[in-house]
């Protein structure tokens, strides 16, 4: 199939992506030259620069293209937050300059479920009355209906998230979160992953389903629900209630909306609910995390924990251990979280799988350790390489990184075959120092305290970590 993708933005851009690995010739289009550029240098697939609510613009393009090669249209370019003029011209003027210019192309629009004005919690489907009261609703279904009269799909969207883009969590972690109505229950939330809105855009267009689909996951809750649930993974307090602001561009609604018919015709999401992608998307928590801790405003408060950083064979374990029997906290260490998890050992897992799965498996195992507190945490000495790790160590405490020499690391080694980074090493000291090299800015920007433990024992080096970090907790309880 050749397939045009009008809009090549969270969404876009991603069902470009799977349209192309799946063999199909993709053409990307973007409002200017210059962002056409920066996508062709980024993306594999052709990028063209067009403007959708001009005529002549979409015209030129499709002469350039020659109209009749084009099997698919998808629509889903930005409002980029614009009132009811922007829906006009891009949303319905658009959607009639590309089914006009390319007539023999199935034509898919990406709509929203806002066009559901429900308030009263009901489960609404395809064939659900759908008629907004905002002039940005009517514009949404202006749209939907020429791609309908096309005999074309219409994809109705619903809270659409993803790696750096979590309204809800953000809101959260910023402090302006608040339960909305339904007397401090909330809104219904209807959300969909970024991934599984491009899954299902490609589904229809591969398979030329015409009619209206709902794209939202399986798992629909009220904000206090879900607010409650992040409130335990991230350590925040419960936000309070307020009443629904009247002014929302697409309005206020509560409703369940349905997916069954999307299900009915194959697509299954990736992630069936919000806490499946927080849990399984090595992405999202992390990004969202990172955002506010580099933001303007203060950061979320850290989890009363305790996390040791370093290198193999710095001691993170045994020191772990003898603080968690000092203050009473609970010692877990991620090599024997991911150990558990995968059914083999780390060796095993390096041979079985290589090093970017271990990698995988290790940021799994953090993120698994969302909402846990009162621990002392021993980290893999690697987990620092992964960005994406970065700020969920910073949120889940305060860090000590154990800093020993790499002399001293080879002795501790030598005797250990659990250590596939120096398996078959014939010199392990000049592997470690590399190591240490590469990795040192890391620990030193990533740690709250440094400890050089060449010359203490165990027993003096956990009564350091114990002792810093009773001081720096006191400090941020006042």
């Amino acid at each position: 199939m050749k397939v045009i993708v009008a809009g090549c933005g969270f969404v876009g851009a991603r069902a470009a992506d799977l349209l192309h690995a799946a063999g199909h010739e993709v053409i990307g289009l973007t409002h200017s030259p210059e962002s056409a550029a920066r996508l062709a240098s980024a993306k594999a697939w052709r990028t063209e620069a067009c403007d959708i609510s001009d005529r002549a613009s979409v015209t030129a393009l499709a002469a350039k293209l020659d109209a009749r090669s084009i099997d698919a249209i998808i629509h889903c370019a930005s409002s980029s937050r614009g009132g009811a003029e922007t829906y006009q011209t891009v949303y319905v003027d658009g959607m009639r300059h590309l089914t006009s210019a390319f007539p023999a192309a199935f034509p898919l629009y990406t709509s929203s479920t806002s066009v559901y004005p429900q308030v009263d919690a009901e489960t609404v489907d395809e064939t659900s009355f759908a008629d907004p009261d905002r002039e940005t609703g009517r514009l949404l279904r202006a749209a939907e209906n020429i791609a309908l009269d096309s005999r074309g799909a219409v994809a109705r969207l619903a809270g659409i998230y993803g790696p750096g883009r979590s309204f809800i969590l953000k809101n959260l972690l910023e402090g302006k979160a608040a339960i909305e109505g339904n007397q401090g229950q909330g809104r219904i939330l209807n959300q969909i992953h970024a991934d599984d809105a491009a899954a299902a855009l490609v589904h229809l267009v591969t398979h030329r389903l015409s009619g209206i689909y709902n794209v939202v996951d399986d798992s629909q809750m009220t904000q206090r629900q879900c607010l409650e649930r992040l409130c335990s993974m991230f350590g925040m307090k419960l936000p309070g209630t307020r009443e629904p602001d009247p002014n929302r561009k697409r309005g206020w609604s509560h409703k369940r909306v349905s997916n069954t018919k999307l299900h009915a015709c194959g697509w299954t999401p990736r992630y069936a609910s919000y806490f499946d992608a927080l849990r399984d998307d090595p992405d999202l928590a992390s990004s969202i995390l990172e955002l506010v801790q580099s933001g303007g405003e203060p950061p979320p408060p850290r989890q009363p924990n305790i996390l040791l950083i370093g290198l193999m064979g710095s001691g993170k374990t045994t020191v772990g251990r003898i603080v968690a029997q000092m203050i009473g906290f609970k010692m877990i260490d991620t090599d024997h979280l991911i150990v558990d998890t995968a059914r083999k050992s780390i060796p095993e897992i390096f041979a079985t799988e290589g090093e970017a799965a271990f990698r995988l498996r290790e940021s799994a195992a953090l993120r698994s350790l969302l909402g846990k507190r009162g621990c002392v945490i021993a980290t893999g000495g690697g987990i620092v390489t992964q960005p994406r790790n970065l700020a969920i160590l910073r949120h889940l405490g305060y860090i000590v990184w154990l800093d020993a020499d790499p002399e001293r690391l080879a002795r501790r080694t030598a005797v250990n075959n659990n250590r596939p980074l120096l398996s078959g090493e014939e010199d392990p000291k000049a592997k470690l120092e590399r190591l240490l090299t590469e990795r040192k800015p890391l620990y030193k920007g990533l740690s709250d305290l440094r400890i050089k433990t060449a010359e203490l024992t165990p027993q003096e080096t956990a009564y350091g970590v114990m002792e810093s970090a009773r001081v720096y907790f006191a400090k941020m309880k006042k």
